[in-house]
């Protein structure tokens, strides 16, 4: 979404010069700037030395990079400093920077943390600190209403904006059948139902172990069923030991791993399971939808503004997901399929994309305001 987001601030007429500040060491998207700086005169390309993950428990270096940022910021002279974090304690160097070179910040944040529910003593001190890094920024850019709201919560005087996500119309032009994709990916098409979880492989997330523990619970609903693993992260290995220790699981569960187009695996599916602990704005669940494909997903995270009860199931009911993934595949998906195609298309994000990037500048005091001409992303990298 970064990089859609690049994409539609460079097309902004009223934007006169786009520094893009991006770490180095992240060599896909640093070569990605560096090409859109070449196709385009007002991108300018600023390398950072230092990524998110680099600075992380190192006090003495974050600070040092935080110093050096801020010295760029100053010789910059921004109106407005977009800083794309993955949760509110990544970016911290950006967010430090911005407020020690007084330039205005503003924190692209699709996760927003939960209060703990009885921490201890560290998990209090933990929170504290988080809600003081949400009163940082000067404004929000996040992926929905029910994010917006927590920001609110958490930092009454920061503006919260709304920047849904943009799918790929493909999504919904693709003229693959669901026959044709089976037989291309080599998959069954003899009455098998094929289910499918898209995703980073990481249990406290995604909950791929959730969806084992449904299938070892309910082994006979899923005796005529493949379920497709799709994707890689940290818990690979352990989700491959699980499988291998069940005959239940071996039986039917299948890890495809990272796939770099996951639109055939899609149509091949009957349906498409997210049983997440915590979500933003899951991009499979929108890419589902839009071809015409049932996802079934925890009732997590303001998730039910999107889907209908059909397609949601408590966090922990193992039960009713079992039921809601059966029942999903005869579920009318026509209205919703329409509904997204015009929420997610590419012409409403441009427009909201430069919306919140354009939004009027104040001064942290409330003084005058004026239209920015320019504008930074400082890029977080994976």
């Amino acid at each position: 979404m970064l990089k859609r987001f690049m994409l539609a601030v460079v097309a902004s007429a009223q934007i006169e010069t786009l520094h893009i500040l991006v770490p180095t060491a992240n060599e896909p998207l640093y070569r990605y700037v560096r090409d859109l700086a070449e196709a385009h005169p007002k991108v300018k390309t600023v390398g950072l030395s230092f990524t998110a993950e680099s600075l992380r428990g190192n006090v003495f270096a974050l600070w040092r990079m935080i110093r050096a940022t801020a010295a760029t910021l100053r010789t910059l002279r921004l109106d407005k400093l977009l800083i794309a974090q993955g949760t509110i304690v990544s970016g911290l160097a950006g967010l430090f920077a911005a407020r020690d070179a007084r330039t205005r910040s503003v924190s692209y944040l699709p996760l927003v943390d939960d209060a703990p529910i009885n921490p201890g003593s560290a998990g209090k001190i933990k929170w504290l600190v988080k809600r003081v890094l949400y009163r940082m920024p000067d404004e929000y850019v996040t992926l929905n209403d029910h994010l917006r709201d927590r920001l609110n919560g958490l930092a009454p005087n920061a503006r919260a904006m709304v920047l849904e996500n943009y799918v790929d119309d493909r999504f919904s032009r693709s003229m693959l059948t669901k026959q044709a994709a089976r037989a291309a990916l080599g998959l069954p098409d003899d009455g098998t139902t094929i289910i499918a979880h898209i995703g980073r492989l990481n249990f406290q997330q995604k909950r791929q172990d959730f969806l084992m523990q449904t299938i070892e619970r309910h082994a006979d609903a899923f005796a005529r069923t493949l379920v497709l693993i799709i994707g890689e992260g940290p818990d690979a290995t352990r989700l491959q030991d699980m499988i291998d220790a069940s005959p239940t699981l071996s039986a039917c569960v299948r890890i495809v791993g990272p796939q770099e187009d996951v639109l055939p695996w899609i149509v091949a599916s009957d349906t498409l399971v997210l049983p997440s602990a915590y979500e933003g704005v899951p991009l499979v669940m929108i890419e589902s939808v839009l071809a015409e494909r049932p996802i079934v997903v925890s009732r997590v995270s303001g998730l039910d503004s999107y889907l209908p009860d059909a397609l949601l199931f408590p966090a922990d009911d193992h039960g009713a997901f079992v039921e809601r993934i059966f029942a999903a595949r005869t579920f009318p998906l026509a209205a919703l399929t329409g509904e997204f195609r015009r929420r997610f298309s590419r012409e409403v994000f441009d427009a909201q994309a430069q919306s919140v990037v354009l939004h009027a500048c104040g001064t942290r005091n409330g003084g005058a305001q004026a239209v920015p001409q320019h504008s930074d992303v400082l890029a977080k990298s994976k």
